[in-house]
């Protein structure tokens, strides 16, 4: 009787003759390599995701009426049943309702310090549409909606601004107007932007008081996903003008920004089906190369060519979609929060400290610095400042460079410290980006 160790040992021994040790390699990694690529697939689609939350949340969608631009017409309000139907949309996650038109109050924070905070009606779903973060405290809840309840939460930057510490905020009284308000949460997020510096309350409570427009005018729409977004543009009106008179509707969304995450979802599709079939052709092409009388180490050559590709495209590809999206800098209380860009041209750095520095357009330099009239006149900038000497197409030029308090790059939904310098751009820079140099991304998510 033959022993089970003989019977593996022979076949083994006929599998090797008829193969060959590069042959078996070769199927092995194939097998893995689909394997790897069938899991990582669902990564690629995840990062694709937060990508699009970065780029502005391109899946929100903004509805408004815009009644009030034209004399004459009465203010309309999106009544509660368009809300239930547009809920019932296919492509629809989540509707939340707002007062478009806020209002600003004079606040009194830690100290002698007075700050103007500028309020918005907001419901209990609107932290989860623009994907916001809870800093301290708590969200708003159905509770604080049916109640009316005189509660509020604020942005991390008033919070900051009014007590210096976002957790101190938590369980402070603000008189706004004849009421005292609760501020029961401080919240902070990639997509909030400006809102990051003002409040919210209950979008009932500001009815209540007729704040604002006293009305629910504007709604935000989140698409399940970014290929939702272009039917639902096409239904929300639609559906609107079913269940009330919408004459002057207006549909915002972010289109440069979706346009780019369709050309970045294209690019990463056919990658990932390029990778796909090269394992396929890691697991089947060596045998069926070895068949056609290829030798056998030719075989696993062309085999490990193909194995290194699907590394590159398993490991370079993820890394490709990581990019810094938004960019805040704060300044002596000031602070804000940039659309940004890697830009592989900027190498410029400090001649003094060595450091890598990011260029923001002028607008946005004048809201960290409201006291300078012209960032461009250099005899008027403020203490601090020194003078770059950059070279351009057109020429030779001094920048305005300063060091801001803080820095931080927002890279797939974290912020990261930076340390770097930051330098104004000339008038002949128009785009709203402020440029991030790779250095300084090196440096900071490393």
């Amino acid at each position: 009787m033959i022993a089970m160790s003989d019977l593996f040992r022979v076949s083994l021994r006929q599998v090797v003759r008829q193969r060959g040790f590069g042959v078996i390699l070769s199927i092995a990694l194939g097998i893995t390599a689909f394997i790897a690529l069938s899991v990582l697939g669902r990564e690629i689609r995840y990062k694709v995701g937060q990508d699009m939350v970065l780029m502005g949340g391109v899946n929100v969608i903004q509805v408004y009426m815009d009644d009030k631009e034209y004399p004459g017409q009465p203010m309309r309000e999106f009544f509660p049943a368009t809300v239930d139907a547009l809920r019932a949309l296919p492509g629809v996650g989540m509707v939340s309702r707002n007062v478009r038109d806020g209002k600003g109050f004079l606040l009194r924070g830690e100290g002698e310090r007075s700050l103007s905070v500028y309020f918005i009606g907001i419901d209990q779903y609107f932290a989860e549409v623009y994907s916001l973060s809870l800093t301290a405290g708590r969200l708003f809840s159905d509770a604080d909606m049916e109640r009316h309840s005189r509660v509020c939460m604020l942005g991390r930057e008033a919070a900051r601004n009014l007590y210096g510490d976002p957790d101190k905020a938590v369980g402070k009284l603000l008189f706004l107007g004849k009421d005292v308000f609760e501020v029961v949460g401080v919240v902070s997020g990639v997509m909030l932007g400006s809102w990051s510096q003002g409040g919210f309350l209950p979008y009932t409570t500001m009815i209540d008081r007729n704040w604002g427009d006293g009305k629910v005018t504007r709604l935000f729409v989140r698409a399940v996903g970014w290929e939702d977004v272009p039917p639902l543009i096409r239904l929300i009106p639609e559906v609107v003008r079913e269940h009330q008179a919408a004459p002057y509707l207006v549909i915002r969304t972010q289109e440069e920004q979706l346009e780019r995450i369709k050309t970045t979802f294209m690019w990463v599709e056919a990658l990932l089906w390029l990778g796909i079939a090269a394992s396929l052709m890691l697991g089947g092409g060596a045998q069926a190369l070895v068949a056609r009388g290829v030798p056998a180490p030719l075989a696993l050559m062309a085999g490990a060519g193909v194995a290194l590709l699907v590394y590159l495209l398993a490991t370079l590809l993820p890394n490709a979609l990581c990019d810094v999206r938004q960019v805040e800098l704060r300044v002596d209380g000031n602070a804000v929060i940039l659309p940004a860009m890697l830009d592989s041209g900027n190498l410029l750095r400090d001649p003094v400290t060595g450091l890598p520095v990011l260029v923001v357009p002028r607008k946005a330099a004048r809201l960290l610095f409201p006291g300078v009239y012209d960032l461009g006149d250099l005899a008027s900038l403020p203490l601090g400042f020194r003078l770059l000497n950059v070279r351009t197409a057109a020429g030779s030029a001094l920048l305005p460079l300063f060091r801001p308090d803080e820095c931080r790059l927002y890279l797939n939904g974290h912020p990261s410290e930076a340390r770097l310098l930051v330098a104004v751009a000339g008038p002949e820079y128009g785009g709203a980006q402020a440029l991030v140099p790779m250095a300084a991304l090196s440096a900071s998510f490393s």
